[in-house]
């Protein structure tokens, strides 16, 4: 197999980053990766989806990073996962790994390590340099489901069409299950029993860096990989509601210019020119003559950790940058001076979040369980909406109309393969009931 021949089996499989990205996976191949990165990170709290594919299907990832080092020319590729979590995975197998180019790598258990600037960092050596992306420094970085994903569409020619998800927070028992994509949220939330949401919220993602769930309309995705349930009052929930004018009057109200925002940021400490504490001062007092201070924010993840660790005020920095950097976005603007970091801070080490903390800071201890148990649930939905836009870049056409019988793993939209997206699949057996602007809806 060439390269042409994998991507086109990979786009037509619709593929995207699965760990929340959505970047088609077919356009991050390429003969300049060097290094591949498995991100078995498990960055959020109460989120258990890799560690099941990592206990269960070890093998099959180890099967397909072989053949991706293969198609790409790359020398090696490398599973980062926590210590904490390496009784995970099959010691045979490990074992088994022994001067072969399939390496596992041991990283901290620290927060963002799934951060793709992180994850690069702590298993490569490499600094991405400032608004790059990783193959610049001869790495692709891919989560653990994708990888799967992966290995399905070439062995099993199966694209698509269900997601492992972990349910957890305020739930008698966090489990993880596999649902078929388009599938209401809140249907899939009564099919385990945990339907009963009043005075609750649902988060899709992690605590730190979800959204809110709208019950109503909101499905699964090829992105879900989270569904936490807490209370309304909670402060995860407050945080996320809060909205951003209110942190922008707290930042020009509150903000002493302690920095910490700036010196706890993760990617600040990996050497990037990231002062978070200068945008908020700008946005706060409408500084806009200092345009360094908001075009920065290009270089911001969102991870929150000024937010929630480094903020003692509650000013919400992550908030105020976030609504900057999709701004800057929506109207082009890129920021020009970036630089290269040669190395992190020396500070770096000490300033490390750990994922205790985190969870502490957070309030959610109570939530943390010791096992995520997988529930082998058959999910029948009637009807599925599945989603046109689910990935970065160009929303997919609808290829069906009303009306036609479509069966399971059938085309229903796609992107042209020259544009940035791919393909979207019926996820049940059904007739197409109606095709909007957002979905293609299937029924029985």
């Amino acid at each position: 197999m060439n390269l042409e021949e994998l991507q086109k089996i990979v786009y037509e499989a619709g593929i995207v980053g699965a760990g929340g990205a959505g970047f088609p996976t077919h356009r991050k191949f390429s003969e300049s990766v060097e290094q591949i990165v498995v991100n078995a990170a498990e960055c959020e709290p109460l989120m258990m989806v890799d560690h099941h594919l990592l206990e269960c299907h070890l093998q099959e990832l180890i099967d397909t990073l072989n053949l991706l080092c293969d198609v790409m020319d790359a020398k090696e590729a490398i599973i980062g996962i926590k210590g904490k979590n390496m009784h995970l995975l099959d010691s045979r197998i490990v074992a088994s790994l022994k001067r072969t180019r399939i390496k596992i790598k041991e990283i901290p258990d620290i927060y963002p390590a799934g951060d793709e600037v992180v994850l690069t960092y702590e298993t490569t050596g490499k600094i991405i340099p400032e608004g790059a992306i990783p193959v610049m420094v001869g790495v692709m970085v891919i989560n653990v489901e994708t990888v799967y994903n992966i290995y399905k569409a070439v062995n099993k020619a199966e694209p698509v069409t269900e997601k492992y998800i972990t349910i957890g927070g305020d739930v008698p028992e966090d489990i993880t299950v596999v649902a078929p994509v388009g599938m209401k949220i809140i249907d899939l939330l009564k099919a385990v029993g945990y339907g009963n949401l009043k005075d609750k919220e649902v988060i899709n993602g992690g605590p730190m860096m979800g959204k809110l769930v709208n019950l109503e309309t909101d499905v699964v995705t090829k992105t879900t990989k989270g569904l936490l349930v807490f209370p309304k009052t909670h402060g995860i929930i407050q945080r996320i509601k809060m909205p951003v004018n209110i942190a922008l009057k707290r930042s020009s109200a509150a903000c002493c210019g302690c920095t910490m925002c700036s010196d706890l940021c993760p990617r600040y400490l990996l050497g990037y020119n990231l002062q978070v504490h200068k945008t908020v001062r700008a946005a706060g007092h409408g500084e806009v003559s200092d345009t360094e201070a908001f075009l920065q924010n290009s270089l911001c993840c969102g991870c929150g950790v000024c937010s929630v660790i480094a903020c003692q005020q509650n000013i919400l920095p992550s908030k105020v940058s976030m609504e900057i950097k999709a701004s800057l976005g929506k109207h082009g603007l890129r920021r020009q001076n970036n630089i290269k970091p040669e190395h992190v801070r020396p500070e770096r080490a000490s300033r490390l979040v750990s994922s205790n903390k985190l969870i502490d800071r957070l309030g959610i201890r109570r939530y943390v369980k010791d096992k995520v148990e997988k529930v082998d649930t058959v999910f029948n939905p009637n009807t599925v909406y599945i989603e046109l836009s689910q990935h970065v870049g160009k929303p997919a056409s609808a290829t069906v109309r009303p009306g036609d019988r479509v069966s399971k793993g059938q085309v229903v939209a796609a992107v042209d393969y020259n544009d940035l997206g791919t393909c979207m699949h019926a996820s049940i057996d059904g007739t197409v009931q109606e095709v909007t602007d957002r979905f293609v809806v299937i029924g029985k």
